[in-house]
């Protein structure tokens, strides 16, 4: 509950609840000695779920300012009403069993950067052989999928991060059936974080791979088109599920489990998803997982020239779509694998410089080792220059936020693990 704000004087600075504290408000005052927390000294803005836990750690109260921030909910009520309310409704779900010890980290990146990109491009190939296939009317190999899906999951299960900084600092492929490949990455990751079994880390990524499978029947203006639907052409879109159903019956010697991830990857947690409508429990475990896959990609589509966003910004995108495309705790998993910023972020730093994110920080995940590439006026610099920004507290050095790389036309081919 929200503490008045009449000793301040300045109506923009408001004390609230760290209980009360929301993704996108600035903090610029806590109750307790700086030095004592992770956070940097005069303020920072919440970017996630993290923040949030960390600073309620630490913090019972705390100063916002609503100039830099978002304001707390009383002074937002009617734009939060509907998504409130819309959360509320949601369903209750079972608690997902998480083990995030299942898997030890047993390569380094540079172990298996190069293997994990070869398993990428090869998924891709596959997936486009297979968009010709079904155009022509041919039969699908999907035995095709067997050896580069099990390398992309051999080397999810070794280091996820491995195939976070593939995702975040190679140019995108061109092929048009790439962003399934990275969705069913993204899914993978996440299911490997909670501790799924080996075997259904296979299952999930196949059923990903083939999700949008059935696009491939719809007209080719409808697949490509640019910004929202219109009712009639939704319509039409919707039916790729049911087509990809049609197209899997013609192989029944196919895993239920990936035939159900294929139906369900549009539904939603709280039932306004297609084609059937499922929410909460009725929509099978694994398929959550390819939703959530397939929001977040969909997400880091939108960095084009017409509108950029981070993989930090998505990420507290999906927070806010939590309990309503997803169950929380995904979220909250997706998070704890990712980092509050990714490696293979560029982020800014408080010195005005940019950085590459090159390794999370365990204790600290806002103090990450960075390779900062710019000068204070985003010139690229002759070489990297890597900091621990956990060794640097006392320098004031911390990152601000993350950027779009492409909005200052940076060359991260230089950094790659090579």
């Amino acid at each position: 509950m929200p503490v008045t704000d009449s000793h301040n004087h300045q109506s923009h600075l408001v004390e609230i609840s760290a209980n009360d504290v929301l993704v996108g408000m600035y903090v610029s005052e806590i109750d307790c000695a700086w030095s004592k927390t992770p956070f940097s000294l005069g303020g920072f803005h919440v970017r996630g779920a993290d923040d949030i836990q960390i600073l309620q750690k630490y913090c019972r109260v705390v100063t916002i300012d609503t100039q830099r921030g978002a304001e707390p909910p009383r002074r937002r009520k009617s734009n939060i009403t509907i998504l409130s309310s819309a959360r509320r409704r949601a369903p209750a779900t079972a608690a997902m069993k998480v083990n995030r010890d299942t898997y030890p980290v047993t390569h380094s990146i540079k172990q298996q950067i190069d293997k994990a990109s070869q398993a990428f491009v090869d998924t891709v190939a596959v997936l486009e052989s297979f968009a010709v296939s079904i155009r022509l009317g041919e039969r699908l190999p999907l035995d095709a999928l067997d050896a580069p899906v099990d390398a992309l999951v051999r080397a999810i299960v070794a280091n996820p991060q491995t195939l976070i900084w593939l995702l975040l600092t190679e140019a995108k492929p061109a092929e048009p059936n790439a962003y399934c490949v990275r969705a069913a990455v993204w899914a993978t990751l996440l299911a490997r974080q909670v501790g799924v079994n080996r075997d259904e880390l296979t299952v999930l990524c196949k059923g990903a791979l083939l999700a949008d499978i059935g696009l491939h029947l719809l007209p080719e203006r409808l697949v490509n088109k640019r910004g929202p639907f219109r009712k009639k052409e939704y319509l039409a879109y919707r039916k790729h599920v049911d087509f990809g159903m049609e197209l899997l019956k013609q192989y029944p010697g196919l895993e239920d489990k990936i035939v159900r991830i294929v139906r369900c990857h549009h539904e939603r947690h709280d039932g306004r998803g297609f084609p059937r409508g499922l929410r909460g429990d009725q929509i099978p475990v694994l398929a959550r997982f390819a939703i959530f896959g397939y929001c977040f990609e969909r997400l880091l589509l939108t960095n084009d020239k017409r509108r950029s966003i981070s993989p930090a910004k998505a990420i507290s995108r999906l927070y806010k779509q939590r309990e309503l495309k997803f169950p929380e705790q995904l979220i909250v998993e997706f998070i704890h694998v990712m980092g509050m910023y990714p490696l293979g972020t560029v982020v800014q730093l408080s010195s005005g410089e940019l950085a590459l994110v090159l390794e999370k920080n365990s204790s600290n995940r806002l103090q990450p080792r960075i390779a900062i590439i710019t000068d204070k006026l985003a010139k690229p610099l002759s070489g990297p220059r890597v900091v621990d920004l956990a060794g640097k507290a006392d320098s004031g050095l911390a990152v601000v936020g993350s950027v779009d790389p492409a909005r200052f036309k940076l060359d991260l081919a230089p950094y790659r693990f090579r």
